[in-house]
């Protein structure tokens, strides 16, 4: 890959990661759903609360985490280059806006998930 090729890839990449981990987490809340359902775990227990609570409560912390750690690493205070060139602030701003817009999906994704019973 090229040296101009990488940094469109990254240019686009970066910003849309807070993206990427916000789909990912709606892929795990339903596959967990789906796997409760079908495996007949929906009303079994995991460190003393529901299996499908404390699946979905683990997976969104996970993601929270994950979006914090891409919000501080893309920060617009921080200083990204690549080959001594400075990162155009637009893209560290929208990678910034979008992790902080995907954390509040990922909370209002994962509220109803853990209280509505898997196989309804």
């Amino acid at each position: 890959m090229s040296k101009a090729a990488a940094s469109v890839a990254r240019a686009v990449a970066w910003p849309a990661a807070g993206l990427g981990v916000w789909a990912a987490h709606f892929g795990a809340i339903y596959a967990i759903h789906a796997f409760a359902c079908e495996r007949g775990f929906a009303g079994e227990q995991l460190f003393g609360i529901p299996w499908v609570m404390a699946m979905i409560l683990g997976v969104t912390i996970l993601a929270l985490l994950m979006l914090g750690l891409l919000f501080w690493l893309g920060y617009p205070g921080g200083a990204l280059t690549q080959g001594g060139e400075a990162e155009p602030r637009f893209t560290l701003w929208f990678g910034a806006i979008a992790c902080v817009v995907s954390a509040f999906a990922v909370v209002f994704q994962a509220a109803p998930a853990m209280v509505l019973p898997p196989c309804s």
